[in-house]
């Protein structure tokens, strides 16, 4: 699926509920959710993304062409926003990735429901998934 269908599937299901309270509860939910486990032994500061409100790793992977980031955090909310980013971009090419635009702070109100400090870490988290695609270019 590409990048935009990803990210159109994410507004729909966060349009379904009514106020912001509510699709925060939703990321919460993500997080508890996720299967996106990083094993401890990769819990380490060349995985960690910095500028979060949480600790927050995210492991790229790339696979004949095709990028796919594993992703956990210690804190449910960060970890359903890690979950949904990861996922967003996953099954790209590192092309793709590094052109794409959408600004998902904006597409997935995450200005909105999310703090200034947590709009900050989604941020770098973006940031940190386009610099790895990068290196595969």
């Amino acid at each position: 699926m590409a990048i935009i269908d990803k990210v159109n599937q994410y507004k729909e299901e966060l349009a379904l509920f009514d106020d912001n309270i509510e699709k925060y509860q939703y990321l919460i939910e993500k997080g508890k959710k996720s299967n996106s486990d990083v094993p401890d032994e990769l819990k380490t500061d060349d995985w960690k993304v910095y500028g979060c409100a949480s600790q927050v790793w995210l492991i790229p992977k790339n696979e004949n062409g095709i990028i796919t980031y594993l992703s956990d955090s210690d804190a449910f909310i960060t970890k359903g926003i890690v979950t949904i980013i990861s996922d967003v971009y996953s099954g790209s090419t590192p092309q793709e990735i590094v052109n794409n635009e959408i600004d998902l702070s904006t597409e997935l109100n995450f200005g909105v429901i999310l703090s200034g400090q947590r709009r900050n870490g989604a941020y770098n988290m973006l940031l940190k998934i386009k610099e790895y695609a990068k290196l595969w270019l």
